[in-house]
Parts: C-alpha cells; structure tokens; sequence
C-alpha cells in the first residue's frame, strides 16, 4: 500500500458561508446540505457531497451528541483516506479493500496516543463506514461487491456532482433498500469482536505471582500498612482461581456470599455459585473456600467503605464495585475498567511485551511496550493450573476436561481440550494441593 498525505479533512459548518469575490454571506446549508454545527467532509477543498449527505441524512438526525457526528465524520475520513493512499476510488472499493482496513487497523498504531489500536476502536470505526456504504448503495453510488451478491458491477461514469444542479435533491437510481439491507448483513460479519483477543496466553507461576504481589496480600489477611488493594486481588482472583470470563466478573452477585459459611480449617472446600455467562445463561461454578473467606473479607471492609462513601443508603447487587478513592464510587465496576485495570496491573508488575506495529496513514512503523496480558488470560491459566491439579489428585485425564469445561461453560471437552492441550507444559511442574492458592504456593 503506497502512503501518501491525507487529502481529507473534516470541519464543523459554521453557519453561513462567505462568497468570494464580494464578501456576500449566505446560510451554510442553501449549497451543502449542513446545518451550523454538523460534521462536513472535504477533499482537496471541495466538499465531498456523499459523505457531507450520508452526515446529514444518517448520522445527525439519529444522534444527538455533536461528539458522536464527528466520531462518525472521524471514522469515514479514516476510510476515505485509506483507500486515497491505495489509489482506489471509494466507489470502487471491494469487500477485499474493508477487510484490509480492518487488519491494517488492528495491527496498528495510533499516531495520537502510541498505542495499538483496540478492536473496539476499529469496530466503531467500521460499524460508521459500513453504515456509510449502505447508504451509499441505497443511492445506487458503489460500483464493487460492497453490494450484495457475489457479482462485480462495471464501473458507471459518474456525473461530477458540482456540475448537476439538482445535486442536492437528486436520489439517483431508485434506492435498493433491499441490496443495501443484504450488503450489511455480508458486511457486518468482518466487524472485529469487541474486546475479544483470542490469543491463548498463560501465566506462568512467577508472572501470576507478580500480579497478585501488585495487589497485595490476600484480603482476609491484610493489615491496614499493606498496599495494594482487596478488590484487585478478588478481580483477579475470580479469574484464575474460578475461571470466570471478566463479564460474568462484573456480573458476580454479592448476596450468595452473605449467605455462604466457610471453615478456615478447610481451604480445600467448594462453595456452587451461579454464573451468568454466554447467551443469558447461567452455570453453577465452584468458589473455593479460602477466597470465599476473601470475598467477605473484601465485602466488609473496601466494598462497604465505598457504599458509605456514595451515600448512607447506597445499595449495589453486584461484588464488584469501583473503589472509594474512585470518582464513581460505590457503583459496579465495568468491564471496561476490569481490562483497564489488568493494563494498569501488568505496566507497575513488569508484565510488558514489546511490539512493532506499522501506523497504516503514514507507513511508519513503532515499537510500543504492552500489556502481555489480558483479563481473559486469567481463565486460561486456570483451565492450566486446574487440569495439572485434577491430575495430581488422581482425576482421570477424561474427567479433569470433563471439569474444566463445565467450570468454564464449554459446551463439549472436546473445545476445552482443543483450546488448551498445547498450552499444558506452563504448569507442568504442578505439586498436589487441595487448591489452586496452594498449587501457586500462596
């Protein structure tokens, strides 16, 4: 792909245009269809007019932040501009040519913020670009198997739009409402998962360790001059230690915890609790008994400062809540701040990774430190650390996946065992224990 200068901007109408050369000032709007205050993009100091129309007919009037019209303007400019650099003409532009946008951006970085782009990021982005193409199809503008169906259409000549007085009212060919429906179901399939990283990645003993040495000691046992923090060790700990995806983490109900009564003498024990995972649907997971004891330890002390701190009546049915030095305290924590959390957790442990990317708007490429590890990452090394400990408790190598797979929700062995038989040897030094916290040596 050739790199070249972006010839696209994007500028917010002011209202009125000035005409040269007499200085006469008429509305915005009467030549470009925006109104003062909407998104408008340009190319080479023209307005672009498909794009300025789709603004103005798709976006504002379905949005109501002028925050979320200039994401949308943002996010086509991004796509315009990627196709400028590869000398296609955004009519012509294929299925082949979205689904190189979306890996060029997500092996990227962000010139911005140094970072690699998120698949949340790019999913946003494409989600305003393939709404952008289906309008554009609905108008009968895209020449390419962005339509619906496998056939490629011959390019059409195209009637400059400045040249056409009936540019501003003109549909073109009768709106294919029903290809342009088809064409979103096509295209919406090459949207990236948000937030999904489907790497396998499993913590070894010392990286586990590193994490929870950054969140302190376990709750039940912290003294007031410990650092660290109750809740991060319990955010964690249900992912290693129960194998919880970090929704069903955010998910977590607190009453079940109330009501359950461990004996310290017997760490070993499991407590069901149920989950709500995949789909709505809900599984029962063993929480074994000494993070049980943590989880109450938890509840009473942070949690129930953070309450307090929001309000003497302040009340929440999730675990989970954000921290009282947080500035929504009291209310449940998100996912979002889950993963942020991991982020902030593997940066101050020293759990960073180095990777190149290459900035698809300028060919540059960068090497960026980060996280080697993701929330998610937390259920792999339990589905580890649990099989080697089934095995050195005498579990047969049928019944150890057998387990797995149902604490994870699975719905066969047969996916467990393709997800995590090549990944065995992290853990294989594993010693019998009664739990998980003794096979970690904790």
């Amino acid at each position: 792909m050739r790199h070249g200068a972006c010839m696209h901007r994007v500028s917010v109408s002011p209202g009125f245009a000035v005409l040269p050369p007499s200085g006469q000032r008429k509305p915005w709007h009467s030549d470009t269809l925006q109104k003062e205050g909407h998104p408008a993009i340009w190319k080479d100091g023209k307005l672009l007019e498909e794009a300025c129309r789709w603004l103005n007919e798709e976006i504002v009037p379905t949005r109501e932040s002028p925050k979320t019209w200039a994401q949308a303007a943002q996010s086509l400019l991004t796509w315009l501009d990627f196709l400028e650099a590869a000398d296609i003409d955004w009519r012509h532009a294929t299925k082949d040519d979205l689904t190189a946008y979306r890996d060029a951006y997500l092996g990227a970085v962000s010139p911005q913020t140094g970072q690699e782009y998120s698949p949340n990021t790019v999913r946003t982005r494409m989600v305003y670009i393939v709404n952008f193409i289906n309008f554009a199809v609905e108008q009968d503008w895209i020449d390419s198997d962005l339509r619906a169906g496998s056939r490629m259409l011959p390019p059409r000549r195209h009637r400059p739009i400045d040249s056409d007085a009936l540019a501003h009212i003109r549909k073109g060919a009768p709106p294919v409402v029903e290809e342009a429906a088809a064409s979103a179901v096509r295209l919406n399939k090459l949207l990236p998962k948000a937030g999904q990283d489907d790497t396998v990645r499993v913590l070894r003993r010392e990286e586990l360790n590193a994490l929870l040495g950054w969140a302190g000691p376990r709750p039940s046992e912290r003294t007031p001059e410990d650092g660290g923090s109750d809740r991060d060790y319990i955010v964690f700990a249900l992912g290693w230690a129960v194998g919880l995806r970090v929704q069903e983490v955010a998910d977590v109900p607190v009453l079940p915890f109330l009501e359950m009564v461990p004996n310290p003498q017997f760490l070993g024990e499991f407590f069901k609790l149920s989950v709500r995972g995949k789909g709505n649907k809900t599984r029962p997971v063993d929480v074994p008994a000494w993070l049980v004891i943590d989880i109450q330890a938890y509840i009473d002390g942070e949690r129930r400062r953070a309450l307090h701190k929001r309000g003497r009546n302040a009340r929440e049915s999730q675990l989970i809540l954000n921290s009282e030095h947080s500035t929504r305290t009291g209310r449940p924590m998100t996912k979002a701040a889950m993963q942020a959390l991991m982020e902030r957790a593997c940066e101050r442990a020293g759990l960073m990774m180095q990777n190149e990317r290459v900035n698809p708007e300028t060919g540059e490429v960068a090497v960026t430190p980060v996280p080697r590890f993701s929330m998610h990452c937390l259920r792999h090394t339990y589905a580890v650390m649990t099989y080697h400990n089934q095995i050195k408790s005498e579990y047969s190598n049928l019944d150890a996946w057998k387990y797995i797979q149902e604490q994870l929700g699975h719905k066969s062995p047969q996916t467990t065992i393709n997800t995590y038989l090549k990944h065995l040897s992290t853990w294989a030094d594993v010693r019998q224990a009664r739990s998980l916290l003794e096979v970690l040596g904790r």
